[in-house]
């Protein structure tokens, strides 16, 4: 007997169960990878976050306060005169910041050099990053620990 048209049941069964199978084996490859682009998200965005509070500083000739929160995952920048508050960013979870050598709250001065020198941890669940300012020409680094 001839078919033209269609798949077996039989076939059909093997085709998703193999479907199935290579889904199951490629999901913990997956979870890694997205812990991998949240944490480069996140390191990205802070740094990203840091040279516009440095830019604001410089084009609206202000001084930029930007505070660190060590109770709650998230970072602010406002103008430090005005207290016009610029934006509040929050981190995912399980990120946040531990305060070293950085005294609190970070300047961002009109020439866009900062007022102090100081470093601070962001630990997140498995790496922990430290984030180091340095007088002149308010230039900043982050390194993975």
């Amino acid at each position: 007997m001839e078919r033209d048209r269609g798949f077996t049941f039989t076939e059909m069964l093997l085709v998703l169960s193999a479907v199935t199978v290579l889904m199951a084996v490629s999901l913990p490859s997956l979870s890694s990878l997205v812990r991998q682009k949240t944490e480069t998200y996140v390191i990205t965005q802070l740094r990203d976050d840091l040279l516009y509070a440095q830019q604001y500083a410089m084009t609206h000739k202000t001084p930029v306060a930007v505070t660190f929160s060590e109770s709650r995952p998230e970072y602010q920048m406002m103008e430090a005169k005005t207290g016009k508050m610029i934006f509040t960013r929050t981190l995912p979870n399980p990120w946040e910041f531990q305060m070293t050598t950085l005294t609190l709250p970070l300047l961002f001065l009109e020439n866009g050099n900062v007022n102090k020198a100081g470093a601070l941890l962001l630990k997140g669940k498995d790496s922990t990053y430290k984030i180091i300012f340095l007088l002149g020409k308010g230039r900043f680094y982050v390194q993975k620990m």
